[in-house]
């Protein structure tokens, strides 16, 4: 989960900062903004402010991403947080080096050794004082609003229509009230922006679109992004929001293949790559017109508009300049298309395949 904020990204100034000093000084390599010299060539760096219970710092090869824990905002001296720096630091230039080898083996400590690093920055551990430094407690009210949601999503697919008209009618206008405070209290000088990656694979596909529509109904803003080798599905907006919509992207992921194989045996005469991105295309259409039509059943137009405005200011703060994907393209099958949206209608977002959590120490990566 990446973050944004003023705090955040005065933060984000003082790493880039140190960063830039120990490039220049320590490995004796020429930064320039947000980029390192190496062999003639301009490498990019994006750093990030990510919260994540196991890991304080990565280094990311496919997106030239270096994350370090929000944590170390608070917890972490000077020389501590430079450590964790140096350390990602050495994962990039073994990148740059080596390619894509074991994290922290002998080539790893070796690169580190040459820029004077000692022990303590090549250690697979953070060196944290880990008795006292502690987890933030999580958002009581938040975490009830999220498994509140989750159990009203599930019973949306009661075989009890009444019930799961209601329980879906319910879900949303929890959702709706949750925005509608945000818009009323939104402060750009405080209010932190949550950033979360939810899928990512080698190609982005038509049922990849699909999903990026559908999560923007859970008031987020869906975001493509690739790097090296990979796509990446990434949401923003409030940290309530984007935890939902990351349960409802990897529930989508799995479900809309099982709903194409279902629809196969119903018809089929349905074959090939384009019906199958007509289907898609039809779920994500049938499932935002319900969605669509509800919402106006319980709210008026200028709380949608607010609502709306708010998702886009926490978008512009992560993404000042952004663009869209669209599900138009490609060639269309009627029959498949309406097969899809009928499907779409009826979709309920029941529990996710893999909901369970562990307790690791803090790890360097």
């Amino acid at each position: 989960m990446f973050l944004h904020s003023k705090t955040i990204s005065r933060f984000i100034s003082r790493v880039r900062a140190t960063v830039r000093e120990i490039v220049n000084n320590e490995m004796k390599l020429k930064m320039e903004k947000s980029r390192i010299q190496y062999h003639r060539l301009y490498y990019p760096l994006n750093i990030v402010v990510f919260e994540d219970q196991s890991r304080l710092g990565y280094f990311d090869s496919r997106t030239y991403e270096l994350g370090l824990s929000k944590k170390l905002m608070y917890l972490a001296h000077d020389e501590v947080l430079k450590n964790i720096i140096r350390h990602e630091l050495g994962h990039f230039m073994v990148f740059l080096k080596l390619g894509n080898i074991p994290a922290h083996g002998e080539d790893f400590h070796n690169v580190c050794k040459s820029f004077g690093w000692s022990s303590e920055v090549y250690a697979a551990y953070a060196n944290l004082d880990l008795e006292n430094s502690k987890l933030e407690n999580p958002d009581e009210k938040s975490q009830k609003l999220i498994s509140r949601l989750k159990k009203l999503l599930a019973l949306a697919s009661s075989d009890n229509a009444h019930e799961s008209e209601m329980a879906t009618l319910k879900a949303n206008e929890l959702l709706l009230e949750h925005n509608l405070d945000l818009s009323k209290t939104f402060d750009n000088q405080e209010e932190v922006v949550c950033v979360v990656r939810v899928l990512e694979a080698s190609r982005k596909s038509t049922k990849h679109v699909a999903i990026y529509e559908i999560l923007k109904t859970f008031f987020v803003s869906p975001v493509f992004n690739h790097g090296l080798g990979i796509f990446y599905l990434e949401v923003i907006g409030d940290k309530t929001s984007v935890a939902l919509a990351e349960y409802v992207a990897k529930f989508l992921d799995h479900e809309l293949d099982v709903l194409w194989k279902q629809t196969q045996k119903e018809n089929p005469s349905l074959k090939g790559t384009a019906s199958k991105n007509s289907f898609f295309r039809g779920v994500a259409k049938g499932y935002i017109e319900k969605i669509q039509t509800q919402k106006k059943n319980i709210a008026t137009g200028s709380e949608l508009v607010a609502i709306e405005k708010n998702v886009q200011r926490y978008l512009a703060i992560a993404y000042p300049r952004i663009g869209h994907s669209s599900l138009t393209a490609g060639m269309h099958n009627e029959d498949a298309h309406s097969a899809g949206k009928q499907k779409g209608s009826n979709l309920s977002i029941k529990p996710a395949l893999n909901s369970g959590t562990s307790s690791r120490p803090y790890l360097l990566s």
